[in-house]
């Protein structure tokens, strides 16, 4: 950039939507031939709930990603808050459960991790569409055990 001497380059570029691309060339607001120029090798992945057995298996991986990154022992969920995460309607796919799992794993002292702490960090109405979880606990919350 910048330059005016060509340069070669070898890219790859990677795109994800969860539009209609068919509908919405249909409706002129995708251009066809950028579609084409993008979909090389297409995926199709479903949503996080509708594939329920990765959901303890992601939990896993992502706790020990946040345990190694903020240098604490990682998370475990309880048999039941794993039933509760997979009945769970994961509106925000991958990324809401990676956010949970980051939030929980931040502000929870303990690290065993039970249907009653997990509810705490999944909002109440799943409409909801705010940046943090809506019933996460205040410092309040918390006693003060180093006495």
């Amino acid at each position: 950039m910048g330059s005016s001497k060509v340069q070669k380059t070898n890219v790859r570029v990677v795109a994800a939507t969860n539009l209609d691309i068919p509908r919405a060339i249909k409706e002129g607001k995708f251009r066809e031939d950028l579609y084409y120029r993008l979909n090389e090798v297409g995926l199709q992945v479903p949503a996080l709930r509708e594939r329920k057995e990765d959901i303890p298996l992601l939990i896993r991986k992502f706790a020990r990603d946040f345990a190694d990154k903020y240098h604490m022992p990682s998370i475990t969920l309880t048999e039941e808050a794993n039933e509760m995460a997979k009945n769970y309607y994961w509106r925000g796919n991958v990324r809401q459960l990676k956010n949970v799992v980051n939030q929980i794993s931040v502000i929870e002292r303990t690290r065993d991790i039970t249907p009653n702490i997990l509810q705490h960090y999944l909002p109440r109405n799943e409409q909801h569409t705010g940046l943090v979880a809506v019933n996460a606990p205040t410092a309040s919350h918390y006693q003060d055990t180093t006495n």
